[in-house]
């Protein structure tokens, strides 16, 4: 995929950032009807195929192994394949999808602050201000009415579920905590083959499981279609399409184009799920909107990489 000039690139993320708000959405779908743990292994089961098929169409080189990278690979992908799929498709059985998408949208003001706890990497006031915003966008959720659009779910479910939606926010960041460095010995499709087929088989015992509870796998063509799109647009169209972009794109820059993640989720929700957008939703967006904003932009060093990033592009105009 060519990405000799700017809009490509921008397209290119903006496109793989809508597929993660549209994940939420279908996640909504999918949960109704089949069980977390089947749902999950049979996702990540498609998508570690094909990204294994792309690695080795791609690049097909042996890497060389390191015992303790191993134990990273094992610890990233419990946190950011198995906790954060639990706990996101569970928080979605109680709370709306509009709610979630916001929620989800904070990924990179999680890693901002585990990175200052666990990596003891600098919090810059600017940056501070960022995650105060984001954080103010989530509490916004919580004023006025019970967060939740489905009947009889509840205030205590609603707020049970934006918890769980948290955590797996929280997992999702440990994730990219605990990758930095990896990635520049590992290619990102070889990562993303290895973290997919971990997930299958953290999820495969638990499947098992409850095929057997249910006495079979027994799933419409729609359940199966929601199944193939988390698969192969969500996790390896959207991971095509965001290393695209990454490649001429700096990554402190990149993290802007995660305000994309609760427009997307909003609007598919009112149109695809019929949920309510009310007032908290906007504040709520704009205001993570923000803090995404404040953290991309304000880190150390980003305005110069942005005008240098820009000017390169103009440059190389073909």
């Amino acid at each position: 995929m060519s990405m000799s000039k700017p809009w490509a690139a921008y397209a290119a993320m903006t496109l793989s950032m809508m597929t993660v708000g549209s994940s939420v959405v279908a996640g909504k779908l999918l949960v109704q009807s089949v069980p977390v743990f089947v749902a999950s292994a049979l996702r990540f089961g498609i998508a570690a195929a094909l990204l294994i098929a792309l690695w080795f169409i791609l690049d097909g080189k042996k890497p060389v192994w390191v015992k303790s990278e191993v134990y990273r690979m094992l610890l990233m992908s419990f946190c950011g394949s198995f906790l954060f799929s639990v706990c996101l498709l569970y928080g979605l059985q109680y709370t709306g999808a509009a709610e979630s998408g916001v929620m989800t949208s904070t990924t990179p003001v999680f890693v901002a602050l585990l990175s200052a706890l666990l990596l003891k990497e600098r919090l810059t006031p600017p940056v501070m201000l960022g995650v105060a915003a984001a954080v103010l966008g989530v509490a916004v959720l919580h004023i006025g009415e019970p967060v939740g659009t489905e009947t009889g779910t509840g205030t205590g479910a609603a707020w049970t579920g934006n918890l769980l939606i948290l955590l797996a926010v929280a997992s999702e960041a440990l994730f990219a905590v605990i990758g930095k460095g990896l990635t520049g010995k590992y290619s990102p499709v070889l990562l993303s083959a290895i973290s997919c087929t971990l997930g299958f088989l953290w999820f495969l015992p638990l499947a098992v499981y409850d095929v057997v509870r249910m006495e079979g796998l027994h799933l419409t063509a729609g359940e199966w279609s929601y199944i193939v799109y988390y698969a192969v647009v969500v996790t390896v169209l959207g991971y095509i399409l965001w290393y695209a972009g990454m490649k001429k794109v700096p990554g402190s820059v990149s993290g802007l184009f995660t305000a994309v993640i609760p427009v997307t989720s909003i609007v598919l929700s009112f149109f695809i799920l019929q949920e309510q957008v009310t007032w908290r939703h906007g504040i709520g967006v704009l205001l993570v909107v923000a803090g995404i904003f404040g953290y991309a932009l304000f880190a150390s060093g980003t305005r110069k990489e942005w005008q240098s990033s820009r000017s390169s592009y103009a440059a190389k105009k073909v």
